[in-house]
Order: C-alpha cells, then structure tokens, then sequence
C-alpha cells in the first residue's frame, strides 16, 4: 500500500470516526439511518435486486441507497454502511466515489467495519479469553455476520488468532468460506479449501454442538487449539494459538492439510 492510499485511508476513517461523534452515537447497534441521513441518504429502499445495493444519486445534491431484500439483515446493514463510505470517500477526497474501483471497494468496507463496529465500542467488549461463543455474542450485539465481527475483532489487535467459517455441503463435506485473522496468523487453511465429509473427525464435529478441538498439520507438524460450535449449516472454528511444530514429526508431504486427525489430546475428540 502507497504512502498516498495510506494517507487516504486514515483520512477517510478519521471521517468516519467525526461522523459518529457528528450524529451522538453512544451505544451498539449504531442507528445507520442516522448516519445515513447525516451524508445526505434522504431514501433507502428494498427492493428485488441482484446486487447487494446501490447508491444512486437523484439529482438535486441528494442520495438514495437500494439494497436487495432477499440479503440477510446483516448483509444489508454492512451495504448501507458500505456506501455510506463512497460518499465519505467523495466528500473527503477527489470528490468522485470510484464505485468499482477495487482500492476504493476495500477502503469503502474498512469504514463499513469502522461505522458498524466502532473501536470505543469493540474494545472493551473484547476479553483476553475471548472465543467462539464470544464472536457470537458479538455479532449479535452489533448486528454484523460472524465474518465481519471477526475480521474487525481480530484486526484491531488485541487477541490474536483465526475465525473460520465452514458451510456445510448437501455431500456432508464443509467448505471453508471465510477466514478472517490477525496478521501474521498463520494458516494451513484457505477459503474455498474442503474438508471431506466421510473422514472421522468431519462426521465427529457433526456429532456435537460445540466444543474444544485441536489440528496438527500434516506437512508442518504445527499445532493449533481453540473451540468450534455447529450453527445449523455454518461450523464455527476459532483457533487461538498455533504453537511450534511438533518435535520428531518435521515436514513431510503426506495427507493435505485436513486429512488428517483434527482432535488431539484434550481436544474435541475426547
């Protein structure tokens, strides 16, 4: 990232922060409505469309947002404040809102997560000990999906680890779909990567709601702990700690990262 999008960047977020103390923002759920006002959104409406919204703007200097009513209220929620950030974008710096443009995009969803979740709200929220149940209550709190809380909680650095998310296939297998971490977490797993529904540890995490878990890498040896609970079709991991490689094991190109026991001692398996 350019010096020059940095500087962007905080002065965008800086905004955001302005238009929260602007519109008396004191507590979770932040009333986006307010805020949406506040940047000239005289309408919003819900509508069948394919996107998840659109800012279109009328004509007389005012905005109106559409989003799409088949989205879940979380979704919709993180696209109104999605182009509540285009606008703060346009006011802020070149007065376009690069709609599309991929840097503006991330940018856009960094206020998004900022407007939703404010930090003098998020932390002291967060507890040291914090897992997957926590994420929960928190994506409840602020009405945000466990991918958004997640990426925000562990971005902002006070506990490290990684929320996956895994979508449970009609083949029993789980997907992982998002993986949001602290930097410098290091993964042996990917979005889009899937875990076999007939191997043991797959059909085991289908026997119980919840519970603790620990995976060892095949090729690596190295160890990761935390906690899981099972949300219908969603399985929630959150993995706290990725220790050293396990001694005498080494790296080895056996299984593919998940092929292998995922329940170790004290883990879920037990």
């Amino acid at each position: 990232m350019s010096a020059e999008t940095t500087g962007q960047a905080r002065r965008v977020l800086e905004a955001a922060r302005r238009l929260l103390d602007d519109c008396a923002i004191e507590r979770a759920p932040v009333d986006l409505v307010r805020l949406a006002r506040h940047v000239g959104i005289g309408r919003i409406r819900e509508l069948d469309i394919r996107l998840d919204g659109q800012l279109v703007e009328l004509g007389d200097g005012a905005y109106e947002v559409i989003l799409s009513r088949n989205a879940p209220h979380t979704r919709r929620r993180f696209t109104l404040a999605h182009e509540i950030g285009h606008l703060l974008v346009a006011a802020h710096e070149n007065g376009s809102m690069s709609c599309g443009d991929g840097p503006t995009e991330e940018l856009c969803n960094r206020v998004a997560a900022e407007l939703l979740m404010p930090g003098r709200f998020i932390n002291p929220a967060v507890a040291e000990d914090l897992d997957v149940a926590g994420f929960r209550r928190l994506a409840t709190r602020f009405q945000c999906s466990l991918e958004a809380t997640g990426w925000r909680v562990l971005n902002l650095g006070q506990v490290t680890g990684a929320l996956l998310v895994w979508r449970q296939q009609d083949d029993g297998s789980l997907e992982l779909s998002a993986a949001p971490r602290t930097f410098g977490f290091d993964l042996p797993f990917e979005p889009g990567h899937v875990l076999d529904g007939d191997l043991p540890f797959v059909r085991q995490l289908a026997q119980r709601s919840d519970g603790p878990l620990a995976y060892m890498h095949p090729a690596s040896g190295k160890a990761y702990r935390g906690d899981y609970v099972r949300l219908n079709k969603v399985l929630l991991m959150f993995f706290k700690t990725a220790g050293g490689a396990v001694p005498g094991r080494g790296r080895r190109a056996a299984a593919a990262p998940g092929q292998r026991e995922l329940f170790g001692p004290g883990g879920a398996g037990e």
